[in-house]
């Protein structure tokens, strides 16, 4: 612990917290904070060169040799408390730094971000195959490249804008050019959630259940907490915080999800903490355990993207044929199946909107437009002079409830009648 008199010695600006120097001044009335070293001459020179630095910010002279790990730090901080995507966010600024170290920000060019892309798209997306399977994992695509490098892009225009460089090196860089189509999902027949409910297990069926009833996103589900319920009024919350558009909304149950969630309720009072699948997991999950969120993976931990991957696999078995990621189908269409077939059975458009929180009504209509094809034949039907007939390789709609199948039969005949 420095002396008394060794403080009093200190640069006007600086304190001394603990072993650690920090500078802690007001530059033009902005509090400045940051820490410096437990080295006293370190951090004296650290001190100054930091207010040399301000200085010539001033005077329009700010350069970009500043820390990557500072710029990297206040922007996850501020992504965090105003993002609702600050884990995507976290995880592109990630594979630069896998890419190539980073010390310093004016190591960021153009010709930085020419190698990256370069990089990124040499890359296959999944696990890689075994036994001497020929790959056919998919390249990660120039739209994704270029939301990576988006990400980038912004963390270094608020770093200019909070005053830490002089300039986005990478403000003026093009996006990599690409054809690849917006994927178009399309919503699932009473026949298909029938044959999806037969092949999911009982540890998940619930889940895919509860989007298909209440539209929610992937998210929000998998986020959900006992709290989030209100058994009395048979409703569930979505909270501000997990909600995409930052709003929170209530939705009603149906009667059969609220006997299902009743009897997990009962079922988490007795969770424990399992040890992992994987041979290297011996230790208990304790970290990621809960007993708070509804929905849990066999291990009785918070589904994660995982979640995704489960559901192409049940989703081929039940002969979804454009269950992949690259098809028409993926867990997001759950939510548009609810959309759709709430409208089809007469829903208010509004009512929908409010439901599966949509900021307007014509984002609502949007959805239902894109996910039925088979809506839009039968407007062409309507004509008494035409007729529109879907293509062999198109699924239609189901006109009248199917025959009964194996699984949730009542959970389809709720959602047919929502």
């Amino acid at each position: 612990m420095a002396s008394t008199k060794a403080r009093s010695k200190l640069p006007e600006g600086m304190r001394l917290r603990g072993k650690v120097y920090y500078a802690w001044f007001k530059h033009h009335g902005r509090e400045v904070r940051k820490r410096l070293s437990a080295d006293l001459k370190v951090a004296v020179g650290l001190f100054h060169d930091l207010r040399a630095r301000l200085e010539r910010g001033d005077w329009g002279m700010l350069d970009n040799d500043c820390s990557w790990v500072e710029v990297k730090k206040q922007f996850l901080t501020f992504a965090r408390q105003t993002l609702r995507s600050a884990k995507d966010v976290e995880a592109d600024i990630s594979r630069f730094e896998r890419f190539h170290p980073v010390p310093s920000v004016k190591q960021i060019t153009h010709a930085y971000v020419v190698a990256y892309r370069q990089w990124r798209l040499a890359q296959r997306i999944g696990k890689p195959p075994v036994d001497g399977k020929p790959d056919l994992r998919h390249f990660v695509t120039a739209r994704t490249v270029n939301k990576e490098v988006g990400t980038l892009r912004n963390m270094l225009n608020k770093a200019t804008e909070w005053g830490l460089i002089g300039a986005n090196p990478i403000e003026k860089v093009k996006p990599l050019k690409h054809d690849a189509p917006v994927k178009v999902r399309r919503s699932l027949t009473l026949e298909e959630i029938e044959s999806l409910f037969a092949v999911t297990p009982s540890f998940l069926l619930p889940l895919f259940r509860f989007i298909l009833t209440t539209g929610v996103r992937r998210d929000e589900a998998s986020s959900l907490l006992w709290s989030d319920i209100d058994f009395e009024r048979r409703t569930v919350y979505i909270r501000p915080n997990v909600a995409k558009s930052g709003k929170g909304r209530e939705i009603p149950l149906d009667d059969e999800m609220m006997e299902t969630l009743s009897q997990l309720r009962e079922e988490a009072f007795h969770r424990q903490a399992i040890p992992g699948s994987a041979p290297e997991r011996t230790a208990p999950q304790e970290a990621n355990f809960s007993r708070e969120h509804v929905f849990v993976t066999t291990v009785n931990t918070p589904w994660g993207h995982n979640l995704l991957h489960r559901f192409y696999t049940y989703a081929r078995k039940a002969g979804i044929d454009d269950a992949h990621p690259r098809g028409a189908v993926d867990l997001h269409s759950l939510r548009g199946t609810f959309v759709t077939h709430a409208i089809d059975n007469g829903a208010s458009p509004k009512a929908v909107q409010d439901i599966v929180g949509h900021s307007t009504l014509a984002l609502t209509m949007n959805t239902y437009a894109r996910a039925t094809d088979q809506g839009k034949r039968a407007a062409i039907s309507a004509l008494p002079f035409a007729k529109a007939s879907a293509p062999a390789h198109l699924l239609k709609m189901v006109p009248t409830e199917p025959a009964p199948a194996a699984g949730y039969t009542a959970g389809t005949k709720a959602l047919a009648s929502s």
